[in-house]
């Protein structure tokens, strides 16, 4: 069946892009949660007419993101923290505290986009990539040295 979706949909698609899937798929969850709607009739002349305006939007985000990444690519984050004996630290970075001092930078990122195996655990330099857009992951420079 196809359908047009109305949102973004995780492993399927954007807003706005027509997909064939599956007659239950798209009944019983894409349509009843408002995310598609049937590619028939007048909701398909409106996205064909619509397309030009995605592509403007699509454009745009390209743009916006590109500047992202040149900013978080040259951004050196140092984080301050509590060390024990032999550079031990007491507690450790994760994604959520990176997320937070790219803000104060001013740098908005999901902290779900950040590719960070597991938290940082020791002093040192990390190149942390964090995923902008399909194809543009900038890595961020964090130094962990110890506080005071």
């Amino acid at each position: 069946m196809k359908v047009i979706l109305t949102a973004d949909v995780d492993k399927l698609g954007k807003s706005g892009e027509m997909k064939e899937v599956a007659e239950g798929y798209a009944r019983n969850f894409l349509i009843s949660r408002n995310l598609a709607v049937p590619a028939a009739g007048g909701a398909y002349r409106a996205w064909q007419h619509d397309i030009a305006s995605r592509e403007e939007k699509r454009r745009r985000e390209r743009e916006e993101a590109e500047i992202a990444a040149t900013r978080i690519g040259s951004t050196t984050l140092t984080m301050g923290v509590k060390v024990g004996e032999g550079g031990k630290l007491y507690g450790s970075i994760t994604a959520k505290e990176i997320a937070e001092a790219l803000a104060r930078r001013g740098i908005t990122v999901d902290r779900h986009k950040i590719d960070l195996p597991e938290p940082l655990k020791s002093l040192g330099t990390y190149k942390v990539a964090i995923k902008v857009l399909s194809g543009m992951t900038p890595e961020v420079t964090v130094v962990v040295e110890p506080k005071g």
